[in-house]
């Protein structure tokens, strides 16, 4: 079976938050050192965010939403916050 993949977009309360290519959320606790917003991340074993408590989706999504897209379109088609200047 092929392995199915997503982007991180967001590192918070502990999880890295991650998009595949069909904007399904998922999300993974682990080491903040351990993330980089921009990297592919193998979603096989992953929590999709719909699976959180409502008021903790809610959070994530509100920090997601308050991205700039131009950021966030960075992130999904050429990877590394390092190549968008949020200043």
């Amino acid at each position: 079976m092929k392995a199915m993949y997503g982007v991180v977009l967001l590192y918070t309360e502990g999880m890295a938050i991650c998009e595949d290519d069909w904007e399904d959320l998922w999300c993974a606790e682990m080491p903040e050192e351990f993330v980089t917003e921009g990297d592919g991340i193998e979603i096989d074993g992953l929590t999709p965010l719909e699976d959180l408590p409502t008021e903790q989706q809610t959070r994530i999504k509100n920090e997601l939403d308050a991205l700039p897209e131009e950021y966030l379109d960075v992130l999904r088609n050429y990877g590394g916050k390092g190549k968008f200047d949020l200043s």
